[in-house]
């Protein structure tokens, strides 16, 4: 059970997108020692977050892109990517994110996700279900399931999941829009058959993964394994799957990693 009330995080995240909208075009743009680009609007909106986050609940550590870690990594934890999709964000592309997930024992408990050029948010709560309000409207997210994947069915990935990944097995066409976050939204919303990441950090995915399990999906390793959350900001080196049931067996079988990959797991 959450100790805060999700719907005054939502409103945080509502006033985090409405600051990114203002920042949008004016922020000052640097590249960060990995060689991606962080804004000013980045390291404000996180810390905008950070101070309304903990007024609901203190008890909550907080890892974000920017900042890291503050708290133990045993405690309940907000995750933050205050813009996910800079580079989108900087390049004039309306595809970027505001995203907040909480992690608990492993669990990710809550998630909301802003997409503010295209009027979205997503959310969800452990047990209430995911949502999506937009132009005044609110719809509960069930994500549909089924068999056969077809050519027109559309499967969301990052740049480095097609080069490992051997989708030959799998008639599908792929799309990857430059945001881990807004692909699990948009996976939760129906858009996708099956969401992939790779070299993800977990401020990447938090938001997303509590929406699309609360909309009725399944996550895994690509090498079957099972997923949970880890307070961490390392990079993940499988890939992992996020699909309904009956989907993500398919996937599970029927994707493989190149050669020369699969060695290395």
């Amino acid at each position: 059970m959450l100790s805060f009330d999700p719907r005054q995080a939502v409103g945080f995240v509502t006033e985090a997108s409405d600051l990114a909208l203002r920042l949008h075009g004016q922020a000052r743009v640097e590249t960060k020692p990995d060689h991606t680009l962080v804004t000013e609007a980045d390291r404000r909106i996180e810390d905008l977050l950070k101070l309304r986050l903990e007024t609901i609940a203190p008890e909550y550590a907080f890892l974000g892109e920017e900042t890291g870690l503050t708290g133990s990594p045993d405690a309940p934890c907000w995750v933050i990517d205050p813009i996910d999709g800079t580079t989108n964000f900087v390049r004039g592309l309306p595809i970027w994110c505001v995203s907040v997930g909480a992690v608990y024992q492993g669990r990710c408990i809550f998630g909301a996700i802003a997409v503010p050029p295209l009027g979205e948010l997503y959310w969800a709560a452990e047990g209430q279900g995911a949502w999506l309000e937009k132009a005044g409207a609110t719809r509960r997210l069930r994500v549909p399931d089924g068999l056969p994947v077809m050519q027109e069915d559309l499967v969301s990935c990052n740049t480095t999941v097609e080069e490992i990944v051997d989708f030959k097995g799998v008639p599908c066409r792929l799309r990857n829009f430059g945001a881990i976050a807004y692909h699990f939204a948009a996976m939760a919303g129906g858009a996708f058959a099956g969401a992939l990441a790779h070299h993800h950090k977990l401020y990447d995915i938090a938001g997303g993964m509590c929406i699309c399990l609360e909309a009725g999906c399944e996550v895994h390793y690509l090498d079957k394994s099972p997923w949970r959350a880890v307070i961490h900001s390392e990079q993940e080196q499988m890939p992992l799957l996020v699909a309904p049931s009956l989907r993500a067996a398919y996937f599970l079988e029927n994707l493989k990693l190149k050669e020369g990959f699969a060695s290395r797991w």
